[in-house]
This record gives structure tokens, sequence and C-alpha cells, in this order.
């Protein structure tokens, strides 16, 4: 049967049966007689279709039916396959398979002997007429490579001392077939061969491990390997070369320094070698990601530091003790670990971590297995651990097991300054092993940056170690715990990030500020978490993002005091703050105190919604001149809107939803005024703006707004206009006729006279005249109707693309 992919299996009816000589055997094999065939042959020509062959007295089966059960076995076989088996893993699982299948190259495992006796072992299908794919290592592990009629001879006499690189006795050195030409400046010699030819010995000089070659599946490609010293200063060399046809390949020659880089671009994806020049001794750091590299090559890199592999398609853990002996830094996250071959590999356990060098001091293992971890097992064998990142953002994750059903986060060595294990599903902390040196997290010393967010059932007090002084950055979102204590007057404490905590808890325990004298903390993100209670005084000198929306505070003093819901002294010595964003439905019904941001020049973001419940007037905003974005929507401010004037930079204001009054101000010389939302108060006029050359957005409808509508030809870019349901009878005349970029306009809802109507009607007619335009929409409806003239410029622009309503 014809198989066009080496690593797709199954029937293809579609191609020529010339996988065998006697192509009858072939088509008996089928159960295709070819007499039945002889008689179809041709018949096309005949004018015959398939329906006349169905009922065919001489046919044991209609062939179209036959034919797509072939058709539907391939397909069947071939996506099981696909994700099951090939050349680069191994066959496991019960799988069943009722009918003939094919495959060039399938590795499988099977019980040799049986008893105390047997063992598991792994072997490869051998189905080729021409010779056996098998391979000739010894033993035959997962990522052993297969060869194809291979041959390895020495003639009778003839000796090999096969030497490392150091030129002691150690592993066999594979060579290929075909010798290759010495290609690239950086193929050094690293090895010598001694044999023994006609009584005399002879030395060879070989490149044992270049290049070092990569398998992958990729169109783009992006790798970096770091060298520790150049050979005779000659920079490395790469290729990358088409594993079905290899005369499609690009070379990088002299690539960099220590340092050496590619950037493989195609337009298509394909299966890939990417092929390094230099002596594996001299690498320290390789870094190939996202390329679908699904085992790594059987070479030491003896002084290598770094290895990141992430994102690839790894399923076996490799032996990283004999690829990278000195290793520093692993990252092999987002590989399918859980997916090995060997079932107790299938978690990270002992089988895994002793396959890492004790050396190791950065380990990044995120969506890469499932299951518990054994609590201890990476500060047992990792004792000088600095970084532990089993952060995921997808795929496979922690959870509880029948090994651990608590799912308790691992201990690790007080060397750690970076623990992230956020998305997973840890459920406790677990305890610290006295004088042992395995440390729960909360009492690590030298820990710098915690991300424990994501764990959604873990809960209870948390707290950071009193004796860590080096503490910088606490993630715990979406977590049930409360707010982490032990900060207080920790100068290196700098972020936060506490979102989406259910049991958060109040800022304030026992009177005190939880994180008083913190004066490094800038960012402090509470955003939907259950915090309570009063607002403290915020004594963060360096605090700029302050989230504290969809929370549950009350406001009000820590002393007990409720005059205010927020005091005047709340952010006094908040001198850089940026962002003050509070959203509350339990905040007092009291007003903000009108200083509260006298002492925040810094503001650029104001955000304060108290479900209807803040009454009082907006407070003083003249200090805030770099405001830009002011979002008081839903509360119950009353009196007047200020004008703004002091605030040059403003771009958005949002004031729905309160119980203003009084006329909207004559906004003025805002340049970067953008938005503008307004509408439901009770405001009772509306005032000529002028000099707003970015006003885009303008919504004041569910108002009070009583007189004439005033001329607009101050917002050239005015795009959107919304006055429906106030009480304006008047209309300036011009008003409306040079907004070229006027696209919605609702007038509906008003007290607009006959007169009124027609000026409006006219000089949007006049609007259009000037730039000829569709697609606007125009409401009056619930005004007077317009007549005369009007009525004809209406069914004009309604003509134009123009839709013009009104009663």
């Amino acid at each position: 049967m014809a198989i066009t992919n080496p690593k797709l299996f199954g029937l293809n009816v579609l191609s020529f049966l010339s996988d065998v000589l006697d192509k009858n055997e072939a088509l008996i094999a089928l159960n295709l007689p070819p007499l039945d065939l002889n008689v179809i042959r041709g018949s096309s020509n005949a004018g015959a279709t398939r329906g006349d062959w169905i009922s065919l007295s001489r046919l044991s089966l209609p062939i179209y039916k036959t034919l797509d059960r072939f058709r539907l076995d391939a397909l069947t076989y071939q996506g099981i396959l696909d994700l099951r088996s090939g050349t680069d893993r191994t066959l496991f699982g019960n799988l069943n398979i009722n009918g003939i299948i094919s495959g060039n190259a399938i590795r499988y495992r099977y019980v040799d002997g049986t008893g105390a006796s047997a063992t598991v072992k792994i072997a490869d299908i051998s189905t080729s007429r021409v010779s056996a794919w098998s391979s000739s290592a010894s033993p035959v592990t997962a990522t052993s490579p297969i060869s194809y009629g291979a041959q390895v001879k020495i003639r009778s006499g003839g000796a090999l001392q096969f030497g490392t690189q150091s030129g002691t006795t150690g592993p066999r050195l594979q060579t290929t077939i075909t010798p290759q030409a010495k290609e690239f400046a950086s193929e050094f010699p690293t090895s010598k061969i001694s044999c023994t030819i006609g009584g005399s010995t002879v030395v060879l000089y070989a490149m044992k491990g270049i290049p070092i070659i990569f398998t992958g599946f990729f169109r783009n490609l992006d790798a970096n390997i770091t060298l520790t010293s150049l050979i005779s200063s000659t920079p490395a060399s790469w290729k990358i070369v088409e594993v079905a046809n290899s005369n499609n390949f690009v070379n990088f020659p002299n690539r960099g320094g220590t340092t050496s880089s590619i950037n493989f671009r195609s337009s298509v994806s394909r299966e890939r070698y990417i092929q390094f020049y230099y002596n594996p001794d001299n690498i320290a750091t390789v870094t190939i990601t996202s390329a679908n590299i699904s085992f790594l090559p059987a070479v030491k890199l003896q002084n290598a530091t770094g290895l990141n592999f992430s994102s690839n398609q790894f399923r076996n853990f490799p032996d990283v003790n004999f690829i990278a002996p000195s290793i520093v830094s692993l990252n092999l996250s987002n590989n399918y670990f859980y997916q090995s071959d060997t079932e107790n590999e299938r978690k990270l356990n002992s089988n895994i971590v002793n396959k890492i060098p004790t050396t190791l001091k950065e380990l990044y293992l995120g969506n890469t297995f499932y299951g518990s971890i054994t609590q201890n097992i990476i500060a047992n064998r990792f004792t000088g651990l600095t970084v532990l990142h089993l952060g995921r953002d997808r795929g496979a994750y922690f959870h509880p097991d029948d090994a651990d059903t608590n799912c308790e986060l691992p201990n690790v060595p007080n060397t750690c300054e970076t623990y992230l294990v956020n998305g997973n599903d840890f459920r406790a902390f677990g305890t610290t092993a006295s004088g042992s040196g395995r440390f729960n997290v909360q009492d690590l010393t030298n820990l710098i940056t915690l991300n424990i967010g994501g764990n959604y059932y873990l809960s209870g007090a948390f707290s950071i170690a009193a004796t860590n002084n080096k503490i910088q950055a606490i993630y715990s979102d979406g977590t049930g715990l409360t707010l982490p204590t032990g900060l207080a007057g920790k100068n290196s404490f700098t972020t936060l990030g506490h979102s989406y905590a259910r049991n958060a808890g109040p800022l304030i325990v026992s009177g005190n500020y939880l994180y008083e004298a913190c004066n490094s903390l800038n960012t402090l993100s509470l955003y939907a978490s259950n915090v309570t209670g009063a607002l403290p005084k915020f004594t963060n000198t360096a605090l700029s993002y302050l989230d504290l929306r969809y929370t549950n505070l009350t406001g009000g003093d820590p002393s007990g005091d409720t005059s205010f819901v927020i005091p005047e002294r709340t952010f006094e010595k908040c001198t850089n703050l940026v962002y003050m964003l509070l959203q509350s439905g339990n905040l007092l019904t009291t007003p903000i105190h009108p200083n509260s941001f006298s002492y925040t020049p810094n503001l650029y973001y104001l955000w304060y919604s108290s479900s209807g419940r803040t009454t009082g007037s907006i407070p003083s905003l003249t200090a805030c001149k770099n405001l830009t974005n002011l979002y008081l929507y839903y509360n119950n401010f009353t009196g007047t809107m200020p004008s703004l004037a002091a605030n040059p930079n403003i771009h958005y204001v949002e004031v729905s939803y309160n119980a203003l009054s009084g006329g909207i101000p004559a906004f003025k010389n805002l340049s970067n005024l953008y938005y503008l939302f307004m509408y439901n108060n009770q405001f009772t006029s509306l005032n000529k703006f002028q000099n707003l050359p970015n006003l885009t957005y303008f919504y004041a409808h569910n108002n009070k707004m009583t007189g004439e509508i005033p001329t607009f030809a101050d917002c050239p870019n005015l795009y959107y206009l919304i006055l429906f349901n106030n009480q304006f009878t008047d209309y300036k005349t011009g008003g409306f006729s040079v907004n070229y970029r006027l696209t919605y306009l609702d007038l509906s809802g008003n007290l607009l006279t006959q007169q009124a109507v027609n000026q409006i009607i006219t000089d949007l007619y006049a609007n259009y005249n000037a730039v000829k335009r569709g697609g606007v929409t125009v409401n009056l409806r619930g005004n007077a109707i317009p007549s005369g003239d009007a009525l004809e410029y209406v069914e004009i622009l309604r003509s134009k693309g123009w839709s013009v309503v009104f009663n």
C-alpha cells in the first residue's frame, strides 16, 4: 500500500498500488478481484457511471462501498497514529485495530518474558519489502535513532579506539555512513580515532557532536546559543535543512561572536533539522523555543549552564545529567511530559528531578505535568535553587490526587528568590521542616518575587517572614487568601496584586494599616476583592497605582469618623499617585472631603463609583494638573459641574447618573477633550463650548435643560451628539452647519418649535452640501413637525443615505 508521508499511516486507495511487484496480488489483498476491474476499466468511455455497476450481478459487493470502507478505516487509523505514535515516540495504551494497518516506522513497547523475569522493551515495526527498519542502539530507547539498512563492519584484525572530547575512553562515537565534507570554518576536530591498518597504527581526527542536530517542525524560528569562548576567533555557523528534501536548506555561516543567533523565516511549516556547528564543549547556553522539537540529541554539553526548550513537543523527560552535567538554568515549560512513554514519569516526582543535576539553580516547568508534587522533592534535590517557576497559563496543571489530596505547595531551600506557581490548583501551604533546609514559602527569608495567584482553593491566613527584608512583589490574585501580613515597614516591598481574592479582609487590622511605612510600595491592586472596612491613611510615598474597584470598602476615617467617605488626609503623603480607582456598593452616604485630592498633583486617572451613595459636591481637582481621565459614574453628587479649566490635559469625562444641577459649563480651550458624558443628571441649561477641537462624543440626555441649543461650531470633530429627553425649545441658527463629521444626532423628546426644527434641517442640508456623505442619523421625534422647504430637504437627505425621522 502506498504511503505518501513517512509519518502518516494507513491506506491510500487513490494512489498507485506499487509497493509490491505483483499488482494483482495487491488488488486481491484489497478484495478487489482483477477480473472485476477489467470489466469496469474503460466503461466510462462508453457512457457508464458508478451507479451502473452497483447492482451488477457479477460483483458480490458494490466496489465503491468497499473502497469507501478502506478509505474511512485508513483515516481512522491515521488520526490515532498521528496522535499516539511515530518515529519520535512510542505507541502505548489500549489500541484495538480491526483489519490491516501499515507503517514504515512505528515504535511500540512489548513485554519480554513471563513472571518475575518479564521486562518491558521497545521495538520497531519492520514492514518494508526492501529492508527492515530498526535501531542499531542497544538497548533501544524511545529516542534511539531508527536506521534503514545500515551496516557497521570492522575488518579482521582492526581495532577502533573511541574517545571523548577530552581524550579519555568514553561513549561510542556515532558517525554517518556517507562522509560529509567540511562546510563551515567552525568545524574544528574534537576527537582522535586510532585504528590499526596493515599492522600500523593510524590516527584520524574526527568531529564528535558536530553538527549538533535538533529536529523540529516549524515555519519560523528564532534560536540562540551562547559560547564560553571562541576557537581561534571563529564564530559558529548554523544550517536549516528540510528533512524530506536535503537539497532545500539555508546556511547561516559565521553568526555573531560568543552569542550566536539566527532568525529563520519561511512561508510554510516543514519538518526541518536545526544544525549547529561548533565544539559542544564550548556551548554555554541553548535557547530554541516553539520549534516542535520532541527530543534532544545524544550530545554531551559538558560546560552548558542553561537550556531553554520551552514550548516544544517533548514527551519524555530528557536525561539532563548526561546532556548538561553542569546546568544551572533549565526551562522545559510548555511541553507534554504528562504523556511520557514511561508511566512513572508522567508526574513531577523523584524520577523526574533525579534526571537533573544538583547544580541546578533555576527550574522552569510550567504547563508540563498533572497531579500533585511530593512536597520536599525539590528542596531535597536542589539545595541552591534560586528560581522555581511552575506557573501556568494553559495546559497541564498541578492539582490534588490520590498521592496528595491536599496538594501542598512544594517546599524549597531558603536560597529561593523567585517562587512562581500561579494558575494551578495548590490548596495548602504545608509546613517548614525545621532544620532540614526545606522551607515553606511563607518562611523564606531571601524571597524577592512570589506569585501564588490563580490557585482558587488556596485559602486562609497569609504572611511573609518577619526576617525577610528582600521581598519586592507578591501576586496572590484569584485565591481565598487574606491580604498578606508581615509587610509593614519593609522598604523593599513594591507591588501587591491581590485581585479577585474573595477573603481579602480589611486594610486596617487592630488600628494599624497593613502596609504602613512601605515607602517603596508603588502598586496596590485589589480589584474585585472582598476588601472591607475604612480607608487607611496611605503612608506609601511611592504609591502610584491604587485599584480598589469592585470591593466592599465602606470608607471613612480609621478612627471611626464617618463625616467624609474619603477624609481630607487620606492621600496626603501620596504625591506620586497617578491612578486612584475606587468602587464599592458599601461606601458611606457622606461626601468626599473637598480637599482630598489637593495632595495628588500627578493624578492622571480618577475613578470613583458608589452605586448612587456618595453625596455632596465633586471634590476640588484644581491641584491635579495632569488629570486626563475623570470617571465619576453613578454616585449622588449634587451642585454644579466644575469647568475643568485647571485640567488642560483632560481627555475623558464621565459624570453620568448623579444629581448635578445648574448649567453645563462653557467648557473651553480643552484641546485633548474627546469624550464628555453627562447624561442622567439634573442640568438645566447648556452653555456654548469654545475651542474643543477634538470633542467627538457628547452625551447629555435625560436632563432638564431648557432654552436654546447652542452652536457647536467650535467642535469640528463632533461625531455623536445625544441630547434627547430634555426641554429645549429653540435652536441657535447655524449651530450644526459646520459639523461635517457629525454622524448621529438625537434631539428626540424635547420641545423644539416648528421654526427651530426647520432651521435645524436647513443647517443640516447646508452641512451635507458642503461635505457630501451618507450614513448620518437624525432623530427629531417628539418635537414639532417640519414644514415647507425643510420637508423637501428631508427627502433629499434621505435620498443621499441619511436617516431623518420625526413624528
